[in-house]
């Protein structure tokens, strides 16, 4: 079975892309764009999962805290373009944060290893 990565996002590009890169990657990928849609998530399934910091309806540490409730093991990253406050420090007391614009590589990299490690 393959592993099961979550990406959130609330850019469908953004989306498109990371499941052309995880797929390729021998991963199966969950996508959702929003809070909302995260809910409908069983984290216990997931190998890893792939947030951006700041999706349309809330935060991606909002998103790990619904996660992490539910799958308290579950290894969390995310994809920003922020460059600081207060939340990027929160998202970064739950797991690596990599830059959207030059770090896919490096994010994408993390997840594949991270979920074969499971």
């Amino acid at each position: 079975m393959r592993p099961k990565v979550l990406y959130v996002d609330d850019s469908a590009l953004a989306r498109a892309a990371a499941a052309r890169l995880l797929g390729a990657r021998g991963l199966d990928v969950v996508l959702a764009s929003s809070l909302s849609e995260a809910r409908s998530i069983e984290p216990e399934t997931l190998a890893v999962a792939l947030l951006d910091l700041e999706i349309g309806d809330d935060f991606g540490p909002a998103v790990a805290e619904l996660l992490r409730a539910r799958a308290p093991a579950l290894k969390i990253a995310f994809l920003t373009a922020t460059e600081g406050g207060d939340m990027l420090e929160s998202a970064r007391a739950i797991g690596p944060v990599f830059r959207k614009d030059t770090e896919l590589d490096r994010a994408v990299m993390w997840v594949a290893t991270s979920a074969a490690g499971e």
